[in-house]
C-alpha cells in the first residue's frame, strides 16, 4: 500500500499553482455581485454584523461560539474598509485563491485531478453562493496542511467560528487523534465513528438548539433530508467501498478521510444538512483516495468523471448554472 505524501512540487510548479489559482479566484470575484443565490443575506452580514454579533452577545458566552462569530468578526472588520459588494469580493477572492492554491500544490503528479476537484459544483459552490462555508474550508485547509504546531491548532479551532459544520469536521478529527494515540484498533475505529455519527445525526438539532445556535432554532434546516434524493448516498457508498477496500494500512493512515464519509453516511437519514457537512471535509476525502492502488484506483477515477458530469449536467442551461438568480444574469 502506498502512503501518499504531499510533496508541494518545484518552485516552478507552485509558480504555475499560484497564477492558476489566481485566475480561479479573480473569475469568481468578478462574477455579478448580486445575481447568485444567497448573496443578498451575505450583503446584509456586510451591512449589519455588529447589529447580529450584539443580538448573540446578549444570550450569553454560549450563543456566540454557536453562531460562527469569527465569521460577523471578519465582516465588521470588512465593513469599516470597504463597501458591502467589496468585501463580498474579498471574502471569494481570499478563499478560493487559498483553497485553489493548497489543493493545486499538494500532489504535483495527480495536477489534472487536482483541477477536476476544484471545479466539481460541491467544492465551487463553496465560493459562489455558500461563502461562509468557503472560508471555513479555507482555514480548516490551512491548519491541515501547517506544519507548525500552534497555528495548524488555530486554523483547524477557528473553522467552526466561521461556518457551524466544522464543530462535526473538528470532532472527527479530535476522535482521530484519540484512535492514533490509543492505538485503536481498524474495526473498532469503524464502529466508534458509525456510533458518534448515529448519535449526532439523533441529537444534531436539538444540541444546537440547546446551545443556542441559530441551526437549532431558526428552522434553517427544517422539511430537509440529511443528504438529498437518495442517489448521493449509492454514489458515496460505493466510493466508501472502494476504500475500504485498499486496507487497513491505508484505512489506518488515513482514517480521517474515512470518518468523514462514515458520519455522512451513517447521519445520511438522521441529521438535516448532513451534506453541508460532507461538503466541508469533502476535499480532504477527495485527497485521500488519490493515495489508492491498483485497481481501485482506476474505480475512483471512474466515480470521479462520473460525479463531475452527474453534477454539472443539471447546472448546464440553468442562470448561473443553477446558482443564479432568475431575471439578473
Amino acid at each position: 500500500m502506498k502512503l501518499l505524501i504531499p510533496t508541494e512540487g518545484s518552485f516552478g510548479y507552485k509558480a504555475m499553482c499560484f497564477v492558476l489559482a489566481g485566475v480561479y479566484a479573480w473569475f469568481l470575484m468578478g462574477l455579478d455581485i448580486d445575481g447568485y443565490i444567497d448573496r443578498a443575506n451575505y450583503l446584509v452580514y456586510a451591512q449589519y454584523s455588529e447589529q447580529i454579533f450584539a443580538r448573540y452577545a446578549s444570550s450569553g458566552l454560549k450563543g456566540v461560539l454557536t453562531n460562527e462569530p469569527a465569521w460577523l468578526f471578519f465582516n465588521i472588520w470588512a465593513s469599516k474598509h470597504f463597501t458591502p459588494e467589496d468585501t463580498l469580493r474579498v471574502f471569494i477572492f481570499f478563499s478560493s485563491f487559498l483553497t485553489s492554491f493548497l489543493v493545486l500544490r499538494s500532489y504535483p503528479k495527480y495536477a489534472f485531478l487536482l483541477i477536476v476537484f476544484i471545479l466539481m459544483p460541491q467544492v465551487l459552490k463553496n465560493n459562489i453562493i455558500h461563502l461562509r462555508q468557503g472560508l471555513g474550508v479555507t482555514f480548516f485547509l490551512l491548519g491541515w496542511w501547517c506544519r507548525y504546531l500552534p497555528l495548524r491548532i488555530f486554523f483547524i479551532a477557528l473553522a467552526p467560528l466561521v461556518h457551524a459544520s466544522f464543530f462535526f469536521i473538528d470532532a472527527l478529527f479530535l476522535l482521530n487523534i484519540a484512535f492514533s494515540t490509543f492505538r485503536v484498533s481498524t474495526v473498532w475505529r469503524v464502529m466508534y465513528t458509525l456510533g458518534v455519527g448515529i448519535v449526532l445525526g439523533a441529537l444534531g438539532i436539538w444540541l444546537a438548539g440547546e446551545l443556542g445556535a441559530r441551526q437549532g432554532s431558526s428552522g434553517e434546516y427544517s422539511g430537509m433530508g440529511g443528504g438529498g434524493t437518495g442517489l448521493a448516498i449509492i454514489f458515496w457508498g460505493a466510493f466508501a467501498v472502494v476504500l475500504f477496500m485498499e486496507g487497513r494500512a491505508f484505512l489506518r493512515n488515513n482514517f480521517f478521510a474515512a470518518s468523514i464519509l462514515i458520519f455522512y453516511l451513517s447521519t445520511y437519514f438522521l441529521l438535516p444538512g448532513t451534506a453541508r457537512v460532507f461538503e466541508s471535509g469533502m476535499l480532504v476525502v477527495l485527497l485521500a483516495s488519490l493515495g489508492l492502488s491498483d485497481w481501485r484506483r482506476y474505480a475512483v477515477y471512474v466515480l470521479y468523471a462520473f460525479y463531475f458530469c452527474m453534477e454539472w449536467y443539471p447546472l448546464l442551461g440553468q442562470p448561473g448554472y443553477g446558482w443564479g438568480i432568475e431575471g439578473s444574469m
